[in-house]
């Protein structure tokens, strides 16, 4: 079926749709569309569904969208939270990714779309349906910027949680970023139907940066780093000395990152193990000055080799220790599988407390 329907269409496949629905539901004796005006601002249809028993007859408002991005189903449950909920409040679009479904069922809003999918959540009705194919032609994904091969784009991004209450247009952020126009243009249209941007008529900044660091963490960790592990007698503090010395003296070719960096950013979990970054061309230099027994497993230091130039993009100087930036330190705890996200969500309240919760 074609995809490119006007929004009455969308909405007349929608009434048909949730009627078909809700009226399988062996209780319910009818369905009722009210078409004049009584969804007082809210939705684009208004629905009365009637039971077999007794029980007085629900309300619903349905909200009704061409699209379910991000960013539409995040206005819904914005609009949801401060409307008088004597009516059930449904978003029905087309197709409704997983990531936006999930969003919605953690925080109990009713949704469904054209296909069938759908969770509807009411003082008599729980209906959960999910797994039935896709029946409208969704537009072909965009690039997923946040994999480890979008090195263009993830410069782009690190410059804008570089400074993270900065108002941005495409041409400057093309200019501090080195980036084409293009690409940022892209970029931005990624943030944008994510909802991780806040647009006004010439200006956009970053928003729910939460949400991106840890939907970056995930795809940035589906491929493997090039990571070695070894050994060292020191002590964890002794041997971030000498790193951190020796990368002084080496054009800065190695950087602290994981919980290393995390203890100079916001320190909140003990840990036994040094991460850090070594530029390729200085990898054997490094181990050997540093007298490190290469070791299959029980290792004290992992060196990572970066896979590009991103990863140590706006590392600090911390107390005489280059670390990695909080976005790639954050990254990189998320993909953890110890205590990493409570040392990254430490991180970002301290760096980005201002856009949390935007």
């Amino acid at each position: 079926m074609k995809q490119n329907l006007t929004e009455m269409q969308y909405e007349q496949l929608a009434k048909e749709k949730f009627c078909k629905t809700i009226n399988e539901i062996p209780f319910v004796s009818d369905v009722e569309i009210i078409s004049n005006g009584l969804q007082k601002e809210f939705g684009d249809f208004y629905a009365i569904v009637h039971f077999v028993d007794q029980e007085s007859p629900m309300h619903f408002l349905v909200e009704v969208k061409s699209n379910g991005e991000k960013r539409f189903v995040n206005m819904f449950m914005k609009k949801a939270d401060g409307y008088n909920k004597d009516a059930c409040l449904v978003f029905m679009a087309p197709y409704i990714s997983e990531e936006s479904a999930g969003a919605m069922r953690d925080g109990k809003y009713s949704y469904m779309d054209l296909s069938g999918n759908c969770y509807i959540l009411t003082r008599r009705i729980y209906l959960y349906v999910s797994g039935l194919a896709n029946k409208f032609i969704v537009k072909k994904e965009k690039k997923n910027y946040l994999s480890k091969s979008s090195g263009a784009a993830s410069t782009v991004i690190r410059t804008m949680l570089n400074a993270p209450q900065r108002q941005w247009q495409v041409v400057t952020l093309a200019n501090e970023s080195g980036k084409a126009i293009g690409t940022v243009s892209n970029v931005k249209s990624f943030l944008r139907d994510r909802d991780w941007i806040k647009e006004s008529s010439i200006e956009f900044k970053l928003q729910n940066i939460k949400e991106l660091l840890y939907a970056w963490a995930k795809d940035y960790h589906k491929k493997d780093a090039r990571s070695y592990e070894f050994y060292s007698f020191e002590s964890v503090s002794e041997m971030e000395q000498v790193i951190s010395e020796w990368s002084i003296s080496h054009d800065n070719g190695a950087v602290l990152g994981g919980f290393s960096a995390a203890a100079r950013y916001a320190p909140t979990v003990r840990y036994k193990k040094i991460d850090v970054y070594v530029e390729p061309q200085f990898f054997d230099e490094f181990v050997k000055d540093l007298d490190l027994q290469s070791v299959t497993s029980g290792g004290n230091v992992v060196i990572t080799i970066p896979h590009d130039g991103t990863p140590c993009m706006f590392a600090k100087m911390i107390n005489g220790s280059l670390v990695t930036s909080p976005v790639q330190t954050v990254i990189d705890l998320l993909g953890n599988a110890g205590r990493g996200e409570v040392a990254a969500d430490a991180i970002i309240t301290k760096e980005y407390r201002e856009n949390i919760d935007d």
